[in-house]
């Protein structure tokens, strides 16, 4: 990599990581006082389309989809409005707000994070609540990638996608017996990968 495109990639990735900050600190103003007005949803969904950059990294591109499938019909129903309101607080009580990352709730979980992802004619198990949406969406891009979901953890199950907004008590959780039964199966030397939502996501975006 030569010099003139280090250089560039940084001024990106500052530029980034400055607009991510503004994107919190407009999600901070919006959920202040603990409602969601239509207009404020425009505003926020104005804003992103405006810095075009936050909507290609996470998680600004996932808060980017969630808007648009709200907004498509120009219509927010009250069940939009409590999912948007969640995830929108959600957001802003992790560490994201300092350092551009929402991964501080799921931080000691076990990750493969340096497994590769070919989601194509694999099963694929999802556990946890997405950023992205909800789980029926999430489904749904994923078979358009040619993945295969399924409800339980198996043998057969190449990856256990987690979603973004789990506790740090995971284990005590519902959600949390897919999660050990991964880990199980890992010691027993199946192939099973744990993987992140947004690891999931930069997958389905390079299919």
């Amino acid at each position: 990599m030569s010099q003139d495109i280090a250089i560039a990639r940084a001024i990106d990735n500052r530029l980034l990581t400055r607009s991510m900050q503004m994107l919190t600190g407009i999600i901070t103003g919006v959920v202040a006082d603990g409602t969601l007005h239509d207009s404020e949803v425009q505003l926020l969904r104005t804003w992103i389309s405006s810095q075009p950059e936050v909507a290609t990294a996470w998680p600004g591109s996932a808060i980017a989809h969630c808007l648009n499938e709200v907004m498509s019909d120009g219509i927010i129903t009250a069940d939009e409005r409590v999912y948007l309101l969640d995830t929108l607080q959600r957001l802003v009580g992790t560490d994201f707000a300092e350092t551009g990352s929402a991964s501080a709730e799921v931080a000691a979980l076990p990750f493969d994070d340096d497994a590769p992802i070919t989601l194509s004619e694999c099963r694929v198990c999802l556990t946890g609540e997405f950023l992205y949406g909800t789980r029926n969406a999430c489904e749904k891009v994923t078979e358009k990638a040619g993945g295969i979901p399924v409800a339980n953890v198996s043998k057969k199950v190449a990856y256990l996608i987690v979603g973004t907004h789990v506790s740090p008590e995971w284990v005590n959780t519902s959600y949390g017996t897919k999660i050990m039964r991964a880990m199980e199966l890992k010691d027993e030397g199946h192939t099973i990968a744990i993987i992140r939502e947004q690891r999931w996501l930069d997958a389905l975006r390079a299919q």
